[in-house]
C-alpha cells in the first residue's frame, strides 16, 4: 500500500508517494490541463493506495477524477493539518510529502466530500445568493445618490415598488448621477427575473423532498434557506450532535482560558458562512413571527444587544433543526415553564 500526498494549486498538483516505511517511491508535478497524463499517472499506483488532498474550493474536481480510478481519498482540513505540521520553510514538494506523512501516520483531520450532487445543489444556491446579494448592493447604491443629491422619498415608500421606481423615472439629475442610476436600475432588472426563476424551481423541489418539508417547520425557515441549508449540510447523519452542526457552521463562542480564567467570545466564524448565513436570516424573521423566540431574543437584547441576540436566536434554530432532521419529526414546540424545549 502506498500513501499519496497531492499540494493542489489551480493549474497545477505535486505529488509525493511514499511506502509504508516513509521511502519515497514517486514524486511528480502534474499539470491540471492534461487530464489523461493525470489518469495514467495514478493508474499506474496500487488500488488499495490512500490519497490525500488539501480541502479546498478547487480540490472536488481531482478527488472526483481520482475516486473514479477506485482509490480511497480524503481531503485534510487545512486550518488543522498546519496546526499540526507547520513548518518555517514551505515548498510544493515539502508540502505533498507532509500530506503523505500525515497520511501514513494517521494524523489526518478529515474534513468532507460532498458528493457530486450536493456540489451542484451547493452552487445553485450559492448562485442565487450572489445574484441577490448584487441586487441589494445595486439598491443600496441607488439609496446612496439620492442621499449624496439631499433627495429623499415620502415616508413609507418602497423606493423599488411600483411608486417607487415612478419617483426615480422622473428624475433628472446631472449626467454622470444619471448614468449611474440608470445603470444601477438596469441591474436590478435583469437581476430579478433570473432570481425569480431559480425560486420557481425551488418551489418545485419542495413538493418531493420530505426533509425539506419538515425543515419549513422551523420558525424562520422557508422555501430558500431550507434548500440552502440541505446542501450546505449534505447529511445529517455525519454530524455526532447539535454542537458538531453549531461548530461546523462557525456558531460556538470562541474560548479564552488562561490559568483558572475561562471566557467565552463572540462567536468563531470558522466554518460554513453559507450555513451560517442561512440561519441568521431565519432568525430575523423568527425573532418577530415567533413568540417564545420574540421573547428570547428581547431577553438576550436587553443583557448584549441586538447583534448577540439574533445570533443567540439563529443558534436555537440550528439546534431545532438538527433534531428535526435527526429525529425525521416536524417541529413542535412545547412551553414549560416560560421556556421551550424540544
Amino acid at each position: 500500500m502506498y500513501y499519496v500526498g497531492c499540494d493542489q494549486h489551480k493549474q497545477y498538483t505535486v505529488v509525493t508517494v511514499k511506502s509504508k516505511e516513509g521511502t519515497v517511491v514517486s514524486h511528480k508535478k502534474l499539470l491540471h490541463d492534461d487530464r489523461e497524463e493525470l489518469a495514467r499517472y495514478f493508474s499506474r499506483l496500487p488500488q488499495d493506495s490512500a490519497v490525500l488532498l488539501e480541502a479546498s474550493g478547487f480540490a472536488p474536481w481531482l478527488a472526483d477524477l481520482i475516486q473514479e480510478l477506485g482509490f480511497d481519498v480524503r481531503l485534510a482540513h487545512p486550518l488543522r493539518t498546519r496546526a499540526i505540521a507547520e513548518e518555517k520553510i514551505k515548498t510544493d514538494k515539502l508540502s505533498a510529502d507532509i500530506l503523505a506523512d500525515l497520511l501514513r501516520a494517521n494524523l489526518v483531520s478529515k474534513a468532507y466530500l460532498a458528493t457530486p450532487e450536493i456540489r451542484q445543489k451547493r452552487m445553485r444556491m450559492r448562485y442565487r445568493q450572489s445574484l441577490v446579494h448584487m441586487r441589494t448592493m445595486a439598491k443600496n447604491k441607488i439609496h446612496s445618490i439620492l442621499a449624496q443629491l439631499g433627495l429623499a422619498l415620502p415616508l413609507a415608500t418602497d423606493l423599488f415598488g411600483k411608486a417607487g421606481r415612478e419617483y426615480l423615472a422622473s428624475l433628472t439629475l446631472a449626467s454622470s448621477y444619471q448614468k449611474a442610476l440608470g445603470g444601477y436600475l438596469t441591474l436590478i432588472d435583469t437581476i430579478t427575473p433570473m432570481v425569480r426563476a431559480l425560486d420557481v424551481e425551488l418551489r418545485k423541489e419542495v413538493s418531493g423532498d420530505e426533509r425539506l418539508k419538515l425543515l419549513m417547520t422551523v420558525p424562520g425557515i422557508g422555501t430558500v434557506l431550507s434548500q440552502l441549508i440541505l446542501a450546505e449540510i449534505g447529511e445529517i447523519r455525519r454530524f455526532s450532535s447539535s454542537n458538531r452542526l453549531a461548530s461546523y457552521a462557525g456558531m460556538v463562542p470562541s474560548l479564552h482560558q488562561s490559568g483558572m480564567i475561562r471566557r467565552l467570545g463572540p462567536i468563531t466564524k470558522q466554518g460554513n458562512r453559507f450555513l451560517r448565513w442561512a440561519f441568521i436570516e431565519a432568525a430575523h424573521v423568527a425573532a418577530r413571527t415567533d413568540s417564545y423566540l420574540a421573547m428570547y431574543y428581547h431577553k438576550v437584547r436587553r443583557k448584549k444587544g441586538a447583534a448577540s441576540a439574533i445570533t443567540a436566536v439563529a443558534h436555537k434554530l440550528l439546534i431545532y433543526m438538527y433534531h428535526v432532521l435527526s429525529k425525521n419529526e416536524p417541529y413542535k414546540r412545547k412551553m414549560i415553564q416560560g421556556r421551550a424545549s424540544y
